[in-house]
């Protein structure tokens, strides 16, 4: 394998990262519209390009190790001081392009988890409100075991 193989299988990988943004941004909608079924298509797609990247993960090891002719420090860094001229500025610019899609998927990434999590929260206080924990009013000895504990909810209902 040569630096050329190299450079096309950071090249796939640049486009790989470059979806899962363009996918990361679009959860971000979806997550404040609150569509689920969307969601979920989304994340099937996303899977996806994960598959994808990690093939391309192995492809860019195998390629680093041959290029570096070792097995060890295989980073785009070691690649860039081993070549020269135009392979060189052309590994540059790629590792600066992976640097820059990389900030801003773990940016959207972040974002996404936030509301995620705010979502959850929200979810939850609504099952509280409907099921909230009766406190008991009476001291309660630890060393006994305590019967089940009663939910009182606000609907009076039997099933």
């Amino acid at each position: 394998m040569s630096l050329a193989n190299l450079i096309n299988v950071l090249e796939k990988q640049l486009i790989i990262h470059e979806q899962l943004y363009n996918l990361a941004v679009k959860k971000t909608d979806l997550l404040k519209k609150d569509d689920v079924n969307q969601l979920m298509q989304l994340l099937k797609e996303e899977q996806k390009y994960v598959m994808q990247l990690e093939n391309a993960e192995k492809e860019r090891i195998k390629a680093v190790a041959c290029f570096l002719e070792r097995e060890d420090d295989l980073t785009i860094s070691a690649c860039i001081e081993k070549a020269e001229n135009e392979d060189k500025e052309r590994l540059k610019n790629l590792k600066e392009k992976l640097t820059n899609v990389l900030a801003n998927l773990k940016n959207a990434n972040f974002v996404n988890q936030q509301l995620a999590l705010q979502a959850l929260q929200v979810v939850n206080l609504t099952l509280d409100l409907f099921m909230p924990e009766e406190a008991s009013p009476n001291y309660t000895n630890p060393n006994q075991e305590s019967k089940q504990s009663k939910r009182r909810s606000w609907f009076d209902s039997k099933i």
